[in-house]
């Protein structure tokens, strides 16, 4: 699988079961790490880890077996390691084994409690650092995935037609267009060579090839809310946005044909146009906290935190990429009890903040140090009240 939704995070984070096991791990696409088989070597390892584990909680050699067989055939499949993404997820209890490739670079790490541990996974819920690019011209159309520093073009067929010719039926010359801006100044494309009648014709004819694309591309991404980027020539981005319904398509565009441009040159050219908007969202939630802390509202303290996302309390939490903090929440006080994380007891408490932030439909950042409001914390958190 290689698509996880909110609500399916929600339904791992109500899980509480014996022997919960999470495991992450980073993947390549390619290169020596799949011709040498170095990734399937890193979660073999992982899984001898989690049976001296499982050993010493006194699990039953069959029961071990049973919990770990399909992970194993994982380990096995040559197959599942010519096909990765930039991380694996793999979670799996006696009752559910589910695996997600994503374009997310994870640490490796082992996680077994009585919960999943899927904190990893809400950058890529939350689309943080993700942009889509939509490569429109004519004659061809392609559709990328993005982060700043890594570009994969998604498979689309059979969901957006390629070209003009697979809507409209018959040969049509992109070159046989002309366009002109009108003598009002505004952006509407003039098509003129023809006669009036017959731009009006073309211009109806890329409408309808523009919906079937906004059409297959609204399917392909589904409930996604990253933003999206258009690389096209000058007279068709305000016909494409006619037809658009994708809610974060962003204003300003990438001009020229991009058949011209390598993904990578694509890529670097999207990526100027959505900084500022990734920016902004850390900036406006940055600035809501320092006022919220003006006002009571808001703590970078985690003893004050954890209890208060459990209680639903949390309205937005910063998560300070990778921490993690082993303890109790003790019900009774409403306190947090921190433990080492060799203890046989607790679990990690910025996985139980998260969680329950994310259940009581707050919002979780996962931040750089230097993208928290106060970074010397692990968790700092905006209140509901």
């Amino acid at each position: 699988m290689d698509h996880i939704t909110v609500d399916r995070l929600k339904e791992m984070a109500i899980v509480n079961e014996p022997c919960c096991i999470s495991i992450f791990l980073p993947t390549h696409r390619s290169g020596k790490e799949v011709t040498e088989m170095i990734d399937q070597k890193v979660l073999k390892q992982q899984v001898k880890e989690i049976i001296k584990k499982l050993k010493s909680d006194k699990l039953e050699e069959n029961e071990i077996k049973d919990i770990l067989e399909p992970v194993k055939k994982l380990v096995e499949d040559s197959g599942f390691w010519n096909h990765q993404s930039d991380g694996l997820a793999i979670f799996r209890n006696k009752n559910l084994f589910e695996y997600y490739k994503l374009p997310v670079h994870f640490e490796s790490y082992t996680h077994i409690a009585d919960h999943f541990y899927p904190t990893p996974l809400i950058s890529y819920v939350n689309n943080s650092g993700i942009f889509y690019l939509l490569a429109l011209s004519l004659s061809s159309v392609r559709v990328y995935e993005c982060y700043s520093n890594r570009i994969s073009e998604l498979e689309t067929e059979e969901l957006i037609p390629e070209k003009l010719e697979k809507v409209v039926g018959f040969d049509y010359q992109e070159k046989s267009l002309q366009f002109r801006q009108g003598q009002t100044g505004t952006n509407q494309p003039m098509f003129h060579g023809h006669g009036r009648a017959n731009e009006e014709e073309k211009k109806l004819e890329i409408m309808k090839f523009f919906r079937e694309v906004n059409k297959g591309l609204m399917q392909l991404l589904k409930d996604q809310e990253a933003p999206l980027v258009i690389a096209t020539v000058d007279y068709l981005m305000p016909i494409y946005k006619e037809v658009n319904s994708y809610r974060n398509l962003q204003e300003d565009f990438i001009a020229g044909n991009p058949e011209h441009e390598n993904p990578g040159t694509l890529q670097e050219k999207a990526r100027t146009i959505v900084e500022s908007y990734f920016k902004h969202e850390i900036i406006t939630k940055v600035k809501a906290y320092e006022l919220a802390l003006s006002n009571h509202k808001a703590s970078p303290n985690e003893d004050e935190i954890i209890p208060a996302a459990i209680n639903k309390r949390v309205d937005t939490l910063f998560v300070k990429n990778g921490e993690k903090m082993w303890g109790i929440y003790d019900r009774s006080t409403n306190k947090i009890i921190s433990l080492s994380r060799d203890s046989d007891q607790g679990t990690c408490l910025v996985n139980m903040a998260a969680m329950h932030t994310i259940l009581n439909n707050g919002k979780v950042i996962i931040a750089e140090p230097d993208e928290m409001p106060e970074p010397l914390s692990k968790l700092n958190a905006i209140f509901r009240f």
